[in-house]
């Protein structure tokens, strides 16, 4: 039987031989690795540049309307911010006013993201016209 002491003294042996600054290092060398990859899937997955843009919107969907302004506009998207409760994949309608774009801009979208950043909408097609904002 082996007894208390003895497993505590070769405990501490084995951890008093650790070089903890090289050691700390792999580790946080290994977890540098580990957020950049995960980083770089995120990225990866957005086809199109974000700007942080305030524009005013007004969102419909089948239940609801309301108003708010963008957090930030791609030609793909839109992150709002709500308190309206959406669904995620729901479907939207959404009017966009702003004096660049002269007059308004109406599109459809899907809801497809929804956290603590706000509310991600991804628009059926394509708008050029919001790259320039």
């Amino acid at each position: 039987m082996v007894k208390k002491d003895d497993i505590r003294d070769r405990l501490f042996k084995v951890t008093s031989d650790f070089k903890v600054s090289s050691d700390f290092k792999v580790i946080s060398d290994f977890n540098e690795s580990q957020r950049d990859e995960k980083e770089s899937q995120f990225f990866e997955k957005r086809e199109h540049l974000r700007k942080n843009v305030s524009i005013f919107g007004i969102f419909e969907t089948v239940n609801e309307q309301f108003r708010v302004s963008t957090k930030n506009v791609s030609m793909g998207g839109v992150l709002i911010d709500s308190e309206t409760h959406l669904s995620l994949y729901e479907d939207l309608n959404m009017t966009f006013i702003d004096s660049k774009f002269n007059g308004h801009v109406r599109t459809k979208g899907k809801v497809i993201r929804i956290d603590s950043d706000g509310v991600g909408i991804q628009f059926d097609k394509v708008i050029p016209v919001m790259s320039s904002l």
